[in-house]
């Protein structure tokens, strides 16, 4: 199993331990900063957090508020 695999199924089983103690959504984000690892994670969570991919990704535009916007956009595609 590659270490990707390993910490999909370590992440799941944890989040299914939290669940079975309690009813509050829970919303993930630890070095999430791709597409593809906020779709994983959004079908483990109820969220995805995603802060310093973001906050690097406006730092570097001339258009701040176009470039959260490109940024989050393809986040939820």
């Amino acid at each position: 199993m590659c270490i990707r695999d390993r910490l999909h199924a370590d992440l799941a089983g944890f989040i299914g331990r939290v669940r079975a103690r309690t009813q509050t959504p829970l919303a993930v984000g630890f070095g999430i900063s791709t597409p593809e690892q906020a779709a994983t994670i959004g079908h483990l969570a109820d969220g995805v957090i995603v802060g310093s991919a973001l906050i690097n990704a406006v730092d570097a535009a001339d258009d701040k508020p176009a470039a959260a916007a490109r940024f989050v956009h393809a986040l939820r595609g």
